[in-house]
């Protein structure tokens, strides 16, 4: 489609490169038997997705402004030529980059034979300008930013020149006029100091050369140097008293790197919104990572269908979020059938049975293919190894745990719970099911005892299942977690075991209304367990988040109306926040950062009226001295082989990740920093994944996240990772870090390396 008239064409046309995944939206049809296939048309009645991604246009865009500079303008694997001339039309909105693009076509005929094309298209303006900018930079940093400017008409351009424009804590200089031959390119470069005001600008260049004029906006993301911290908070909020904690920072803290947030939440609406703005930011590279943004967003959606007055954009983008989310959750089905971390055989019976649940509650909220849960079912009915419980093949280290009745009892219970039918699903596990009855009556660990509770009461026997509700409500402390549990399927430890079994028991416990105490003290347990709305890994955060759902609708009390205000070392910080009986999101107070400092303050929050409430409160930070944690179980080494380069010359980084106990580990990620002038190599991190020195990957940003299922005792990895000088300048990486993914709270980090790109001659 053509913009507006009164907004400026945008260049030609720009495609996808191979590497690059377009984000698709899914449109299902169904069929009538026998019916010819078309665009709104599938073959044999069968439900099929067609993923189709078109670009579009930005809204105001002003005229001669470039600011949208997206690399994938069309995707489609259902287009269908016109039987009479073999051709296709598509629409898509372009953007505003100037460059050589190709366009690729493949298809199969009628007949089955196959054909392709590669079309390359060239999109020109008369004169234009072309900045290479790093997309993130550490305050602290310089820029040479180069500018190339482009003359494309046969006439030469004297006085071509940019101005560079932009607000925020940077300093800009440099870029004398120069004149321009006709269909010639020059360069200028810029020095940009980057100043101690961590936050994103946009950088304005507008060039201008005779009658002719480009306007290029780039946003520049600048990072707090130094080392991440964070201290966080959370319990319960009532009219009786305030909720009052003691925030204590290091000594060299980084100047305006002290950012607060606090919240209350008046419902589970509101708890799930900030686990996802939480979760999100944590890498995905796997298929249980990735479930710890879309589990969380599928229990919103089953929120918003039963709760008015919510907040229409937020329904959109967890709708958005979700799409994308199950689109790569299906992609991690293995070949032989089941699921795996990184989609590679043999499938996990247990990570299979999560997504299983996982799936099954995604159903009511949007569509889920029907085929891939009943193979998905079927496949972990045909693990049953004939005794009572469930076959646990060995493979690459990750295994998640090794004990049996763990894993029994986890599959065990998703399989029920996700059945349309328990009861009749319990007749057909009927040895499953009495063989898990026996191990819980003599297991020690109350993570089995509350699996067990829940499995035994959705299969029917409430007498036994009471008898191990029993038995949690006499490990449950004064303070509402359950004790006793030694380890879960996922081989948690800590705080994150006791949240996750804990949950279980809460919805064990909601079964039955003897056990109403115990719910509450637990429920207040969870309350002040979240963590800026999380709650640990992703297994406690969607068995927490499962409970807080399950209370909320047995209790289905309405809101009191209220006020909330923050106090810091006695002093009101701005105004009152008020809340009603239909206020469905978190309560955001005043942010108080720039009360807070190196030493001690006391943040308070009191209430007046309303009822007792769940609250968060975060401080994050950044210092001169790392947080590492003395409990991690892995050790980072970071360094580049070169640390003086010549735009674009290569370099290495070393990466050494070693596991420090004499005991397997699961999960472990590291994360390399790479200064904003160096551009990572693709094709190498995928060698490195096809030669099993890490079993994936991501970039996120100035991050390269590395993913393995597993190290062995005392296992040290040495991992190369190739780049490219891309921008001169004089750059600090992020810190470094590693750790487990079941206790991400012990990380170890590294200091951010250093390196200085001169400009090439």
């Amino acid at each position: 489609p053509m913009p507006p008239a009164d907004e400026a064409p945008a260049p030609v046309l720009q495609v996808a490169k191979e590497e690059e995944a377009p984000m698709m939206a899914g449109k299902a049809f169904r069929a009538k038997k026998d019916m010819r296939f078309d665009d709104k048309q599938v073959l044999q009645g069968q439900l099929l997705y067609l993923r189709e991604f078109a670009h579009t246009a930005r809204p105001n865009r002003k005229a001669g402004d470039r600011v949208d500079f997206a690399e994938t303008l069309y995707w489609n694997a259902g287009v269908r030529t016109d039987a009479r001339t073999g051709e296709a039309r598509v629409s898509f909105a372009m953007s505003d980059s100037v460059t050589t693009f190709k366009a690729f076509a493949g298809a199969v005929g009628g007949d089955g034979a196959l054909g392709s094309a590669v079309a390359e298209l060239e999109s020109v303006q008369p004169f234009y300008a072309e900045p290479k900018l790093p997309l993130e930079v550490t305050s602290g940093d310089v820029v040479r930013l180069p500018v190339a400017l482009v003359n494309g008409t046969q006439a030469r351009l004297s006085g071509a020149g940019v101005k560079v424009e932009l607000k925020g804590d940077v300093k800009v200089s440099g870029g004398p006029t120069l004149d321009l031959a006709s269909q010639a390119r020059a360069r200028q470069l810029f020095s940009l100091e980057i100043g101690q005001e961590a936050r994103p600008v946009d950088v304005k260049l507008t060039a201008s050369a005779g009658e002719y004029t480009d306007v290029v906006t780039r946003t520049l993301s600048i990072k707090p140097r130094g080392f991440p911290g964070r201290v966080s908070f959370g319990g319960l909020l009532s009219a009786k008293g305030p909720a009052a904690h003691r925030v204590v920072l290091p000594q060299g803290l980084v100047p305006g790197s002290v950012r607060t947030s606090i919240a209350v939440y008046p419902g589970p609406l509101a708890n799930m919104t900030e686990s996802l703005a939480r979760l999100i930011q944590e890498p995905s590279g796997c298929f249980e990572q990735t479930s710890s943004t879309t589990y969380p967003m599928t229990m919103a959606q089953q929120y918003f269908q039963t709760h008015t007055s919510v907040n229409p954009e937020l329904v959109a983008s967890a709708r958005e979020k979700l799409e994308r989310g199950y689109q790569r959750l299906v992609g991690y089905e293995t070949s032989e059938k089941g699921y795996e971390w990184f989609g590679q055989n043999p499938g996990h019976e247990a990570l299979t049975a999560f997504g299983l649940l996982h799936f099954t509650d995604m159903r009511q909220v949007r569509e889920v293919d029907t085929a891939m849960l009943e193979r998905t079912r079927e496949w972990l009915l045909q693990q049953r190894d004939g005794q009572g419980g469930f076959n646990r093949k060995r493979r690459a280290l990750h295994v998640w745990v090794e004990d049996a009745d763990t894993s029994n009892a986890y599959i065990l219970w998703t399989l029920l719970e996700s059945a349309a039918q328990p009861a009749s699903q319990a007749k057909e596990l009927s040895r499953e099911v009495a063989s898990l009855k026996a191990a819980a009556a003599k297991s020690p660990n109350s993570y089995v005892v509350a699996l067990a509770a829940n499995a035994l009461a959705l299969a029917g026997d409430t007498a036994e299942a009471r008898t191990l509700m029993g038995r949690l409500a006499a490990s449950q402390g004064q303070g509402g977690v359950v004790g006793g549990a030694t380890q879960s399927i996922v081989g948690s430890s800590g705080e994150t075991l006791n949240i996750e079994t804990t949950a279980l028991a809460v919805l064990a416990w909601m079964r039955d209304p003897a056990y109403v105490g115990n719910v509450e003290r637990a429920m207040k347990f969870l309350a002040e367990s979240s963590d800026g709305g999380r709650y640990g890994a992703t297994q406690s955060t969607v068995l927490a988040l499962r409970a807080i759902i399950a209370y909320d609708k047995a209790r289905a009390s309405k809101l009191t109306p209220g006020l909330v205000r923050v106090y810091v070392d006695g002093r009101a910080v701005g105004e009152p926040v008020r809340f009603d009986g239909s206020t469905q999101e978190a309560l955001k107070l005043p942010d108080v950062s720039a009360l807070l400092g190196a030493g001690e303050r006391r943040v308070e929050l009191r209430m007046e009226g309303g009822a007792e409430l769940p609250y968060s409160v975060e401080v994050t930070y950044n210092s001169v001295t790392p947080d590492s944690s003395k409990d991690t179980a892995v050790t980072l080494e970071v360094a580049l082989a070169k640390t003086a380069l010549t735009e674009g010359e290569p370099t290495e980084a070393r990466v050494v990740v070693a596991n420090r106990t004499g005991q397997r580990l699961p999960t472990a990620v590291a994360i390399f920093g790479v200064p904003g002038g160096l551009e990572v190599r693709h094709d190498q991190l995928k060698e490195l994944v096809k030669r099993q020195v890490v079993d994936a990957y991501e970039v996120l940003g100035r991050d390269v996240v590395l993913y393995w299922r597993g190290m062995e005792p005392h296992k040290r990895i040495d991992v190369p990772l190739s780049l490219v000088a891309a921008v001169p300048g004089t750059y600090t990486g992020p810190s470094s870090r590693a750790y487990l993914y079941y206790a991400d709270e012990h990380k170890t980090w590294s200091e951010g390396v250093k390196v200085t790109i001169a400009p090439k001659p």
